[in-house]
This record gives structure tokens, sequence and C-alpha cells, in this order.
């Protein structure tokens, strides 16, 4: 039975019907079936799967991740962590990084072909999975993992996924591994989504860091890649067997990482029944497999009956490197940019675009798919920009904006090749400068997306101090920039030129804004003062606005005023702060008194920070009644759209059950700390990540409250399992161990020390 083209179940004698995710749960099933049932995936998802081509067609092809040619070794730890990571229902997302070729996509086709035999429906994520099926991972009623590889290159479609996972039902488990190089600063930008927020992150070590290590991992590459030769089309004439044994005579150190290792032993396997192979030997792997690449699709052009001159060929390989279209009339606009090709008949261009997808065929409705693996891409494309810097001119304006950030993100990993850093750099830095009108925004997130991407971060700060770039474009490049990390310093920098263009233009509203942002950046990077004074002028601004126009600026005017309550309160000025927040929070009850359902919200967080305001300065009824007003807005709130209010309630009712414990109200403290506990545990047993640590801050809460009462032995279950929370986060994120763990322990001590006396 096939629906959609995927299989979904056996038709046996008397019409029964066994459905695939049973069989797969049989033992030796997939072992049977092979490649044949890779995964298990909801047919709703099937239009978001990234697939698999059918078969190599080149060498380079067995070193694909998904074709899993050489055997998984080791890792064991990591796979009983990343098991450990699936257990139990709910959202988590887990980041794994590492370099390129490190081995990232092949532990997750190992992960999800384990669950799989579980009963586990797995997703690779495509590239270019229309929205619907993105959509529809809320609704899948299956334990689920999601696979997004080269997650820092995919921020729109990783926003749409976190949105779907926000609608799933928590019920059964859904897990989103994210692939990528760093955990750098395109990682600050997409972990400030709530989903993100305390997601475990894993670096990937080198898989062999010793050499007797290293020298089985070579031997067995050499092995596995030789038994797979035969099947690739032009390589069946040769006894690979004995090609390996001979290789495999003396011990190889080809290095630590998995590709590498894997490059080597196909370049020598392939240099071995060629000419030249001692030469060779000496040149890097990825130039050796890119020679015999060539060969490839110099003769598979020759089949497609195509003549094109060296350089021609070159021209038209990079370009199908570097982008993938979107359909045919884009393929034709990108070939009839190349000069060579301009003149052509479209027949010509045709039957070359037929050529490149045979040699790179996708599998997602594309003209063609791409090289990989990508270290083979980006240094085919790097040799090739180097001699042809150029070439991608012509094609900026028919590219979308994420085949440009592809473009220039490839661009930027080549020219780390320590050998194309000089010949690559200034070409990269002298197109986005000269482009800007086309590139800045792809420029912004390739930056933040490829460590120590020089060219690109030197092209931004050029494009950013030129007196001729506008304020949108400098707003543009600012508003992709991180709050923390490297380019922070940079963001700061621009929002206070767009700060003083307002000001010179006399843009009042403007100024006022971008102060407030200004403000925000000076203190994530801990430059307070400035920040202070930042924020003072925008309530000024704001104020005087307020003034001439209430309907239009009261709301700008207290969302500043609570900004200065922030920034007064990190200064240790909390008088003043207090000040501020009682100015904002009277003008979001006029507001809501007006329009309810647009300031309800507000004016609940306002009296929030008013009760926290008053606490810090020991008014400690009017802190209790504040705080009492905004649990009465929270609970409303919750019951329209609990999935957004429901984390904001538990914080109040915390906030809550501490100031009912100063005025010595213990019994009504224990209880609202009670009502908290069981909010965060719904949290928590929904989304682990996100809502374990709140759990565990909510348990020594009522820990305290009981134990007040004299109930010691409730107050010590709590406190317990508040531990155990902690110590499974310290263990997970040890650098988010700390204060909070050790006041657990305090608390831990205090009672356990009464309940022995």
């Amino acid at each position: 039975m096939f629906c959609g083209g995927l299989l979904v179940g056996v038709i046996a004698d008397g019409l029964a019907v066994t459905l695939v995710s049973a069989l797969c749960r049989e033992r030796g099933f997939l072992e049977a079936a092979g490649a044949a049932v890779a995964r298990l995936l909801p047919v709703e998802l099937a239009a978001g799967r990234a697939g698999e081509p059918v078969g190599p067609r080149s060498p380079a092809a067995l070193l694909r991740a998904g074709a899993r040619v050489v055997g998984f070794r080791g890792r064991h730890r990591l796979m009983d962590e990343l098991g450990a990571w699936c257990s139990g229902a709910g959202f988590a997302a887990l980041l794994l990084h590492g370099a390129a070729g490190q081995g990232k996509s092949r532990v997750a086709h190992e992960l999800a072909g384990r669950l799989t035999a579980g009963g586990w429906a797995t997703l690779w994520l495509g590239e270019t999975a229309p929205d619907e099926a993105v959509a529809a991972v809320a609704d899948v009623v299956v334990p689920l993992l999601v696979v997004v590889d080269g997650a820092e290159s995919r921020p729109e479609q990783l926003r749409a996924l976190l949105a779907a996972c926000a609608r799933h039902d928590g019920v059964r488990p859904l897990r989103v591994l994210l692939l990528a190089r760093t955990a750098g600063d395109w990682w600050q930008l997409v972990r400030g989504d709530r989903l993100l927020d305390g997601a475990a992150v894993m670096e990937l070590p080198v898989l062999d860091d010793e050499q007797d290590g290293r020298f089985a991992a070579y031997r067995a590459a050499v092995h596995d890649l030789a038994a797979a030769l035969p099947h690739v089309p032009g390589h069946g004439a040769h006894h690979w067997p004995t090609v390996a044994e001979r290789l495999t005579e003396e011990p190889h150190d080809a290095g630590g990482r998995a590709l590498t290792v894997q490059m080597r032993a196909l370049a020598d396997l392939l240099d071995a029944v060629g000419f030249g192979a001692a030469a060779a030997r000496r040149k890097p792997a990825e130039d050796r497999l890119l020679t015999h690449e060539q060969r490839y699709w110099a003769f598979t052009a020759a089949w497609h009956g195509l003549d094109l001159p060296d350089p021609v060929a070159q021209d038209v390989l990079a370009v199908a490197v570097l982008v993938s279209p979107t359909d045919e009339e884009q393929a034709d606009r990108l070939l009839r940019a190349i000069p060579a090709l301009a003149g052509k008949p479209r027949g010509d261009r045709d039957a070359i675009r037929n050529w490149l997808a045979d040699l790179f065929p996708a599998t997602d409705g594309r003209p063609w798919g791409g090289l990989r693996p990508d270290r083979l891409a980006e240094r085919f494309a790097g040799l090739r920009l180097a001699s042809s810097p150029g070439l991608p001119r012509p094609l900026l304006p028919e590219l979308t904006d994420g085949q440009r950030r592809r473009l220039l993100t490839m661009w930027a990993r080549a020219a780390r090749h320590t050998d194309l850093t000089d010949r690559l750099s200034v070409p990269l830095t002298s197109l986005c400068l000269r482009h800007a009108d086309l590139l800045t925004p792809a420029t912004v997130e390739a930056a933040t997306s490829v460590p120590a991407a020089a060219p690109l971060v030197t092209a931004l700060r050029r494009i950013s101090a030129d007196p001729a770039t506008g304020v949108d474009r400098l707003i543009a490049i600012a508003d992709r920039l991180p709050r923390t990390g490297d380019l922070a310093p940079l963001a700061a920098d621009i929002t206070q030129r767009i700060a003083d263009l307002h000001r010179q233009a006399g843009r009042a509203p403007e100024l006022a804004t971008a102060l407030n942002n200004l403000s925000v950046r000076l203190g994530d990077l801990e430059r307070h003062a400035p920040a202070l004074a930042a924020i003072e002028e925008a309530v000024v601004v704001h104020r005087q606005l307020a003034a001439e126009d209430p309907a239009a600026y009261e709301a700008a005017l207290a969302r500043s005023l609570s900004s200065l309550a922030v920034r007064l309160g990190v200064l240790e000025q909390p008088e003043p702060s207090l000040v501020a927040v009682a100015e904002a929070t009277e003008i979001y009850s006029r507001l809501a008194a007006r329009e309810p359902d647009t300031y309800r919200s507000d004016l609940a967080g306002a009296l929030l920070n008013l009760s926290l305001g008053f606490g810090a300065v020991e008014q400690y009824p009017q802190a209790l009644a504040a705080i009492e007003e905004s649990v009465i807005l929270h609970r409303r709130l919750a019951d329209v759209e609990p999935e957004r209010y429901l984390p904001e309630l538990a914080a109040a009712l915390s906030v809550l059950g501490i100031s009912l414990g100063i005025l010595d109200r213990n019994e009504p403290s224990r209880t609202v700390a009670e009502e908290a506990v069981v909010i965060r545990r719904r949290l928590a047993e929904q989304q682990p990540d996100a809502y374990l640590p709140s759990l565990a801050s909510a348990l020594t809460d009522l820990a305290v409250r009981r134990i007040v009462l004299g109930e010691k032995e409730a107050a010590l279950e709590a406190v317990e399992e508040a531990l155990t929370i902690r110590y499974q986060l310290a263990e997970e994120r040890p650098e988010t161990a700390g204060e909070d763990l050790e006041w657990s322990l305090h608390v831990h001590s205090v009672i356990s020390g009464q309940a022995d006396g």
C-alpha cells in the first residue's frame, strides 16, 4: 500500500494489512530491507523531507553521510547521551556542532536509524520544504525526530519549524536535532525563541584522538569504500579488495576527522588504479578527489553531446555548485548570465541543464542539486572563484535572498582554506560592497553563520561607516546582528550611528526608538553608564511626543520608562527605578482601561515589575498589592491563551508566594507556591529544555514555604526533587550549574538539619 509515493503497509494473506510502522519494530526487518526503508516518515510530512539520491553516480557520492558506506565507529557515550535526550515526552531541542567533516550528519543518521527501530518517525528537513509541510509537524501523533542539517544557514525555516513545534501537544516526544559547524553568533540570534531556552548544546569532538584509532579508522574506511566502489558506474573493472589490502599493509594516519579520513581513503583507492599516483598523494585529498570527479564530469558531458571549452565548463560547474535553482526558468537565467552562454540558443542551455541534473541529481524537484560532501563543494567553488572572481556578479539579480546567503557562505568558507585566503578575501569584500543594495541582508546572515568571516565583517564595517549608507540599510544590518558575541560591538556602533542620523534629521519618534535599542545594545556589552544615558534621552523624547499626541505615544513612553527602570536597577538605584516603573504602570493602567485586549498583558507585566520595585526598597505591603493585581490579570490572559501566558502566570505566582511569605502569611504563601509548581510541572512535561530549571526553582520555593510551616517531610520531598533536576541539568549543561544549585543545596541542608533535630 502506498500513499504519496510512500510505502505505508503490506497486504498479506487474507487481505490483512500490516503497517510499515509495525514492521520496522520487528527484529531483523530494517537490516533485511536495507536502504529501501531508511526511516519512518508521516505521510503528511513527505513533502518536507530531504531525499537521498538513488545509488552513487560518482565516487564522491560514496562520501555522503546518508549513503552510510563507511561503517559507524565509536561515539558510544555520545549515542547514549542522545538516546537519553530522546527519552520522555514533550519537546526538546539539541544543537550538535563541530567542524566540517567531523561526522555530525553521520551521527544524526545513526540516531535516526536507532529511533526508527524503536517505532519513531524521522524527518530530515529539506532546505526547500514547503511551509505547509513544516507546519504539519505540529499535528504529528507519533514520536518524531526532526533533523535540520546546516541549521546556521536556515534561519527563516528554523523559525517556522519552532512555531510549529510550539503548537505540538507534547503528549508524545518531539525532538529537534540541529546540526551546525559552530554555536556562534547565529545561535545567539535564534536561541531567543522560548523553545530554545535551555536547549542542550554539544560540541562533537574529533572521532579518533589517538594514533591507533586513526590507523584503524583509515583501514576500515579503505575496506568499506573498496566494497562499495564496484557499484559506482565505470568502476567495476578493478579488484578493489586487492587494492585495499595493498593500501593497508602499512598503517596510515589520515587525521582524526571522520570525513578527512574517508576522503584520504577514497583518493588513495582511486589513485592506486590510475596514473600519477605518487605525485597526487602530495596534494590535499579534496584536490585529488576533484581530479577524479572532473573526469566523470567530462565523460558525462560528452555522453550528453556537449563540447564546451574547459573554462566555460568550469564556470558552468561553479555556478551549479554555488546555486541550486528553484525551477527551470531560473536555471536558464543563471546559465544565460554566464558570458559564454548568453548568446546560445535555449536548446543548448537546456542540454547543459540536463547535464547538470545528471551530475547533481535533486530530490526535491529542483533542476539540479549540489555537489556533496560540502567540503568538496566549497573547495571546488573556491578554486574556481579564485580564478574567476567576477563570475557571480551577473548572477546576483537572479537570485533569491536565500541563494545569495548560500553563495556568500560558501565563498566565505572557501576563503578559510589557507592557500585560498589571500585570493578570495578581497574579492569577496569587494563584491559585498559593490552590490550592497542586493547583498547587505545576505552579508549579515552569512557573517553570523561563518566563524571568523573576516571578509564579510570587513564589508559590513565599511558599509556601515560609509556616509552614503542610508538609515534603512543600517537598520537592516543592526536588526540581523546578535546581542552577544563577536559582532555585538559592531551592532552597538551601527545603532549609535542610526540614532545620530535620526537626531540630525529631527526625526523624534525614530530617534526615541533608536535610543531604546542603543540602550539595550550597550547594556548587553555591560557599558551600563552610556546605556542609562541613552534610555534617559529616549524617555525625554517620548515624553515630549506623548505630551503632543498622547494617543500615539503614551504606550511608547511606558515602554521606555520600563526600560529605564531596568537600567537603574542594574546600577543599583532602586528608588529612581521604582519611580520609573510606577509611572509606566500608571500609563498602562490608563491604556488598559480604554483598550483592555491590547494592553492587559503590558499592564500585568508592569505590575509584576512594580512589585519587584517595591520589594527592592522594602515596601512589602505595596509589593503584595501590586503582585496580587498582576496575578489576577495573568490568570485572565492564561485562560484565553494558555500556551503564551501560563509561563508568565507561573512567574507571577512565584513572586506572589514570596511576597506573602515575607509578610508571614505562610499558609496562603504555600498554597500559591503549590500552584506555581503544578503549572511549571505541566510546562516542563511539554517542553523540558525550557521549563525544567524553573520547575526546580518552584520546588525549592515550595520547600521553603513548607518548612516555615513545620511540614518537614513534605519540604524535604520538594527540595530533593528540585536537586534531582538540578543535578540532571548540571550534568547535561554544566554552564547552568551555579547559584541556583547552591541555593537548592542550602535549602536542603537547612531542612535536613531540622529533620534530624
